[in-house]
């Protein structure tokens, strides 16, 4: 059971192209509506006003690649590993269910949209990951 594509077994009740569309239109809708939220909260307002603040307090001017560094060392440190966090517990929780909740997007489009009909034969690996991120 836990080798098999779960979206494989779907399809056998309702056609992949609903599940494929189901899945674009949650996307669209998402995406709409942390747009909308934004504006609501006026998020986008407040982080213009910061960054130009920021701009005019600047003591020193950054070129590009000194730029693409920081964001580089910030993307390794703090994004990937939640260095934040500090050692222990709270850090290793948060990253694997970072992870683990990637891996589980990541493999159920993979599924949904490479493997839920019976066209492709889905390598095994990919429910086991699914598997895997969800837990």
């Amino acid at each position: 059971m836990i080798t098999i594509n779960p979206f494989l077994v779907l399809s056998e009740t309702i056609p992949s192209f609903v599940t494929q569309a189901f899945v674009i239109a949650m996307v669209v809708l998402v995406i709409i509506g942390t747009f909308f939220e934004m504006i609501h909260k006026k998020n986008v307002q407040y982080f213009f006003r910061n960054a130009k603040k920021a701009k005019q307090s600047a003591t020193k001017t950054l070129g590009v690649g000194e730029k693409t560094s920081i964001v580089i060392k910030t993307v390794a440190t703090d994004v990937l590993t939640t260095a934040e966090l500090g050692a222990g517990q709270r850090r290793v929780a948060h990253v694997f269910g970072m992870w683990g909740t990637i891996l589980f997007w990541v493999t159920s489009a993979i599924m949904i949209f490479c493997y839920s009909t019976t066209e492709y034969e889905t390598p095994t690996i990919y429910p086991l990951l699914w598997h895997l991120g969800a837990i």
